[in-house]
């Protein structure tokens, strides 16, 4: 990766538009211009300001990165293999979350059918039944062949990988307006359960609300954190291949 495909990269992910980058810097967008397509090269005391500003030290933008993995083996993403494994895990987290949502929901029969027992339990056995098929179906679902990017270093055409950071850019801000309310759903619905166990409130007909906030808060939560996770897996995968856990794994595998 050359040190303009970083400059673009770092200032996407940053919200930053050339023009900003450039006001902060002292220079002129053209100049940044310039410097993103390799047309030209920061002066010694922008190269550092610049470095403060994207929060990477000087080491990372000079280096040549594409000649540092040369001699690390990786495994290329192609645009279609991608888009693939984003479908797939798209999938993947909308049964489980399905199935997490279900298991939160056999609250509503438990307040709603208190007066019949047997009814009760049949309609919570179903859900807890329903949420166990839905989460064995999104293990399977999982396809084999997309599992080697969670176990190899990644590499990709730089021009698709501007275009996939910029995707993930806008799509997050999608899986943060879901995963923010989802989150706090779940933890007032965890407060109001705590709350009702301890006897301060009691139990009646406006705990179907409860559950079925607790619910959705699950289904939001999980489809958004799973979709995040996969975009980070390729956009961000220079930190998720050097965390040491993976490394491990990754020479366990290959003496195996």
């Amino acid at each position: 990766m050359t040190l303009g495909d970083k400059i673009y990269q770092l200032r996407k992910e940053r919200g930053l538009s050339q023009e900003a980058l450039a006001e902060q810097l002292g220079a002129t967008r053209q100049a940044v211009s310039k410097w993103e397509t390799n047309q030209g090269f920061p002066e010694t005391e922008k190269l550092l300001r610049l470095s403060s500003i994207l929060g990477v030290s000087t080491d990372f933008l000079l280096k040549d990165e594409q000649t540092a993995r040369s001699a690390e083996a990786g495994y290329y993403v192609s645009r279609e293999m991608a888009a693939g494994f984003l479908a797939n895990t798209r999938q993947v987290c909308r049964y489980l979350g399905a199935g997490f949502f279900c298991w939160a929901i056999t609250g509503v029969p438990y307040v709603l059918l208190r007066d019949i027992p047997e009814l009760r339990l049949f309609g919570m056995a179903f859900f807890v039944v329903l949420g166990v098929i839905l989460v064995v179906l999104a293990m399977f679902t999982e396809q084999e062949s997309y599992r080697v990017l969670k176990r190899e270093p990644l590499l990709f055409d730089y021009a698709y990988l501007r275009e996939l950071t910029e995707e993930y850019r806008v799509r997050k801000r999608k899986y943060t307006v879901i995963a923010v309310p989802s989150t706090i759903l779940f933890v007032l619905g965890v407060l109001a359960l705590a709350y009702t166990a301890r006897g301060v409130v009691p139990w009646s007909a406006l705990h179907v609300l409860i559950f079925l906030g607790w619910a959705a808060g699950l289904l939001g939560f999980v489809y958004a954190l799973g979709m995040m996770e996969s975009y980070e897996l390729l956009v961000h995968n220079d930190q998720y291949a050097s965390r040491t856990l993976f490394r491990l794994r990754r020479r366990l595998r290959q003496k195996l």
